[in-house]
């Protein structure tokens, strides 16, 4: 038999920067400005933002087709088989219109999806009205319209004809919230996969727990966890997470996502929450590579393509160039016996 989850390497990917002279629908300052920075400020050369550093080809508009033609050439340059796109919902105007554009400018060889962030009540924050029945109708709703809106298209990522949707942590435990207990959680769960006219393949986020990866490992098509920098920030050494949340998985016949990630610093939006792994030249990144392949992963994961409030980008950037398109291009070939 084949292996039923050919490997891939995918990044994920943020659709919420804006500009003035943007050509999709945004036309104004966005992303860049937060935590009270102005982009219209310009020191030395250098307009101010929100970022530790900048992208090599400047602060650019995520839903124009230019960036998203350059965006879809670096990455491939870098052997990256496509997106995962951070999704709030159908009122996220950027990522949706930026969603629509990959869809229709990528090649064949390159694949989207999305990342579902939140079911989508009070910004993410589960009111305590919210009935339960709300929850699994919403949930439906979303998945059934991304699927007739995106899922069908020839560029959506797919396993086995399957459209592909990744679940970010946060969602999930908004289920935990609104129904007070696993058991009725996961029936709530269930209940959204019956309401779906569409068979789905979900990719979910067990966090930093690996108990909860066991509870979910039944419940998903496959697991990831998105950023293992929540282990080494605590002295925690994932290795081990990795192999045994991979070998419950492959047990069950269900798909392994092993992500990695250059480093991370948050400093510039973060408060007093600062949370720091140095990139060490590119070492922590070669490690984290190290240790998602040595879980024998079916994907390799990529924390992320353009996250830049938190440093975790490897697009392009006027501080380390291209040095970790060079770096993931070789973990590729590395990871895919090339």
């Amino acid at each position: 038999m084949g292996n039923p989850f050919p490997k891939k390497v995918l990044a994920f990917h943020y659709a919420w920067y804006g500009t003035p002279w943007g050509t999709g629908p945004i036309h104004e300052w966005r992303g860049w400005n937060s935590a009270g920075y102005n982009p219209e400020k310009v020191i030395n050369g250098r307009r101010e933002s929100a970022t530790p550093c900048q992208p090599l080809d400047g602060l650019y508009d995520s839903s124009s087709e230019y960036t998203i033609r350059r965006q879809i050439y670096e990455a491939k340059q870098a052997l990256i088989d496509g997106f995962i796109v951070s999704w709030w919902g159908f009122s996220d105007v950027g990522a949706n219109a930026t969603i629509s554009k990959f869809l229709e400018v990528a090649p064949e060889d390159f694949e989207i999806t999305l990342y579902y962030e939140t079911v989508g009540f009070a910004t993410g924050e589960v009111k305590e009205t919210v009935k339960g029945e709300d929850i699994i109708n919403k949930v439906a709703d979303d998945f059934n319209r991304i699927i007739e809106n995106y899922g069908k298209r020839d560029r959506w990522l797919k396993v086995n004809n399957k459209p592909v949707i990744f679940v970010y942590s946060r969602a999930i435990r908004e289920f935990w919230k609104v129904f007070g207990n696993v058991n009725d959680a996961i029936k709530a769960i269930n209940a959204v996969k019956s309401k779906l006219s569409h068979e789905v393949f979900i990719i979910g986020d067990f966090g930093f727990d690996p108990q909860f990866a066991y509870i979910l490992a039944d419940i998903f098509d496959g697991l990831h966890t998105y950023n293992p920098i929540g282990f080494t920030t605590r002295g925690i050494k994932y290795s081990s997470i990795y192999e045994t949340v991979s070998n419950e998985l492959h047990k069950k016949g269900k798909l392994w996502a092993a992500t990695v990630v250059p480093g991370h610093d948050n400093y510039l939006v973060s408060g007093t929450n600062r949370l720091i792994e140095p990139r060490r030249d590119g070492g922590y990144y070669l490690d984290s590579w190290d240790i998602a392949l040595s879980s024998n992963p079916d994907w390799v994961l990529i924390t992320s393509w353009n996250e830049w409030y938190e440093n975790t980008q490897i697009e392009p950037s006027d501080y380390y160039g291209t040095t970790y398109l060079y770096l993931t291009r070789q973990q590729v070939r590395r990871f895919k016996g090339l």
